[in-house]
């Protein structure tokens, strides 16, 4: 027990250490987000005791000025993109991973997450998200299947405190991390029960200045801590797969026997290698809720996200979009407050009579409610000999007039917001500029927040290089996973499948990423809407232009089905998918999904002519028939050959017949003979 409290306490001061050094730039960071998200923020710590009482309006340029910079980055937001990185990984591979994460992106809260840090990125300077697994199914003790979630982390400026030793804008080279989150006690209570409720540590904001501060909650830390260690690595090459396979000390010391004696297995050598594993603690200030355990990963699992940023002297100093135009605007808020105030008092010019000229009895209750009141009295001018001078308006009570200096801010300070700013959103294009001339205008604009664009694909191939990690280990079961295509398809594919290898006929696993090597970029993520509207714009520019041309009427088909393919609407179903299936044909697309590439090989199985098909057909008729004429002649002359038979047969009997009727019929003829001849001797 001392030691995990020993533990908790130095986790206790690295947090103090890393929060402490940035306290200037976290209090900042909280006037900046309050300063266009809080009713009057823009007034806070602002001559609060001159301007006590009076109008305090806020002319908001600087929410505009956030909200165009999102606005431009949600019409070409980022995406992570991975390419092979060695020679063992194949373009197969990257499109796998490509899917998945693509998927998990999209269904697990990721555009959530890191919308909310190029929201806050952009306001204050710094943003944050988180990247973690959950059981596929919470319910299901029995399912071990694990996917990845992206979480939004709110204010991260003040609840995210990185290793104050690293440099880097990705922070890849920081060694741990600490999120603080915070609970009402009511909330910490139904979350933790007994757990004794300290904070682990109270950053400073400026709840101070709301009734409704945070003084009462609870803030829960979470460590993120990558810890190294030099092993021992025992390399083999296996002659019968071809393939090279490692062993840890642990294990090669219960199969180096076995290893010795295989006649597959060649010994490479021994070599040291740093392994890094990411150890995950929560803790208050008094206890562990949950106890240092590994997790899915190489990367610490939150993601920095700057706008602009340099280390002076040690420190890191970050600043978004709003913190250089402060100034300026709170300096436009006076002048324009002014200007109300002037036209709420003076009102209109009030012309001024003598006594004598109008009737009224209380002189001063007209002159206590001017502003309400057509005209106003003053006792009649009159000369040495009591003769009136004036005969109408004496004067005019005019409202004040605005001074040279309120005038010249009043045009500097706009103008100086749109040079540093590159143009406030209701700044309209010439319309009768050419195409060059609008797209160099925006790419002139563009450079204001061209800085803050590369730091936030640093962000993103941070993102994609923790992805891979994550995957690496969650994803290393045989299962059944979505997938996502670039052009927003929908797939499934079947991890660590057994298929037989087409160069050697062995058995192996296929569509895993375990031993693969990728190399993340950030890219023009599948913002499908607008990317596909913008292609079909540009087809349709192309076919006016190829239209009619000797080489262009090959490009015909091709630009057709490609618009067919990005054409969105209702009833497209049926049509969109027989594109496809035409696009395959022609090698347009790469099939994506299972069902896809056994349709595309049964479809490019060699086909017969249909002619030479009823061809054989006619022919297998002819020979049928004339089999069947043939079984029936034999079949006729078998008969015949019976009937002959039998009728010799008959023929035969017959003639026997008559044969032995003649015999008899000679036999008689000779007993007679014979008996004449003895009665003819008798009588001689």
């Amino acid at each position: 027990m001392e030691e995990e409290l020993e533990m908790i306490n130095r986790f206790k001061r690295d947090i103090a250490k890393d929060a402490d050094i940035l306290s200037e730039q976290r209090d900042k960071a909280d006037e900046d987000m309050r300063f266009i998200y809080v009713d009057g923020g823009q007034w806070e710590n602002f001559l609060e005791k001159e301007f006590q009482g009076r109008a305090r309006l806020q002319f908001d340029y600087a929410s505009q000025v956030k909200n165009k910079f999102v606005g431009e980055y949600s019409l070409s937001r980022l995406g992570v993109e991975y390419e092979p990185d060695d020679d063992a990984t194949t373009d197969d591979d990257a499109e796998l991973l490509n899917g998945i994460y693509r998927a998990d992106f999209r269904d697990n809260s990721g555009r959530e997450a890191v919308e909310n840090a190029i929201d806050e990125c952009a306001t204050c300077g710094f943003g944050a998200y988180g990247m973690l697994t959950e059981y596929r199914d919470e319910e299901d003790p029995e399912n071990e299947l694990q996917k990845t979630v992206w979480r939004p982390i709110h204010n991260a400026y003040n609840t995210v405190f990185y290793d104050m030793s690293a440099r880097r804008a990705d922070k890849q080279d920081a060694r741990w991390v600490t999120e603080l989150t915070p609970y009402t006690r009511d909330a910490f209570k139904d979350e933790f029960g007994d757990i004794d409720p300290t904070s682990a540590y109270v950053p400073q904001d400026r709840s101070y200045l709301n009734e409704n501060g945070s003084a009462n909650e609870v803030y829960v830390a979470t460590r993120y801590e990558i810890v190294k260690k030099k092993e021992s690595v025992f390399i083999y090459n296996n002659l019968a797969s071809g393939q090279v396979e490692y062993y840890d000390k642990d294990d090669h010391e219960l199969i180096k026997d076995e290893l010795s004696k295989s006649e597959t297995h060649r010994f490479v050598k021994e070599r040291k290698i740093i392994n890094k594993k990411v150890m995950m603690s929560r803790f208050t200030g008094k206890e562990y809720i949950e106890k240092p355990r590994e997790i899915a990963g190489k990367c610490l699992p939150i993601v920095p996200m700057y706008a602009y940023r340099a280390y002076i002297n040690g420190v890191e100093y970050y600043f978004g979009l709003v913190r250089p135009i402060k100034d300026a605007c709170r300096a436009f808020n006076v002048q324009m407050n002014q200007l109300v105030e002037n036209a709420a008092s003076a009102g209109q010019e009030v012309p001024i009579f003598g006594r004598e000229q109008i009737e009224a009895q209380d002189v001063a209750a007209l002159w206590a409610d001017k502003n309400n009141k057509p005209f106003l009295y003053v006792d009649p001018l009159t000369d040495g000999d009591g003769n009136i001078v004036s005969a109408g308006p004496i004067g005019y009570n005019k409202p004040p007039m605005l001074d040279q200096s309120t005038s010249a801010l009043l045009e500097i300070i706009p103008n100086f917001l749109r040079e540093i700013t590159g143009g406030a959103p209701q700044d309209t294009l010439d319309p009768d500029a050419s195409g060059k001339a609008i797209n160099a205008m925006i790419k002139q604009r563009n450079l204001t927040t061209q800085t803050i664009r590369q730091n936030i694909e640093k962000s993103f191939i941070a993102a994609g290089n923790l992805y891979q990690s994550i995957a690496s280990d969650i994803y290393n079961r045989k299962q059944i996973i979505r997938t996502l295509g670039r052009d927003g398809t929908e797939g499934k594919e079947t991890l660590l499948k057994v298929v037989a290898d087409e160069k050697t006929g062995r058995l192996i696993e296929a569509n895993t990423l375990r031993g693969k090597k990728f190399r993340a970029h950030a890219d023009v993520g599948p913002q499908y809407s607008s990317m596909k509207e913008q292609t079909v714009e540009d087809l349709k520019g192309m076919t006016d232009a190829l239209r009619g041309t000797a080489s262009g009427e090959k490009y015909m088909d091709v630009i057709v089905s490609t618009m067919l393919d990005n054409i969105g609407g209702v009833g497209m179903g049926p049509l969109k998918e027989f594109n496809r299936k035409q696009m395959m044909l022609q090698g347009l697309v790469e099939p994506q999904t299972d069902e896809e590439k056994q349709w595309l090989a049964e479809a490019t199985q060699p086909q017969e002519d249909p002619n030479q098909k009823l061809m054989e057909a006619a022919a297998a008729q002819q020979m049928a028939e004339a089999k069947n004429l043939q079984a029936s002649s034999i079949d006729k002359i078998a008969s015949a050959e019976k009937k002959a038979a039998e009728t010799q047969e008959i023929f035969a009997d017959i003639q026997n017949s008559q044969s032995k009727l003649q015999m008899e019929r000679n036999k008689s003829l000779f007993e007679i003979r014979q008996s004449i001849l003895g009665q003819a001797q008798r009588l001689n």
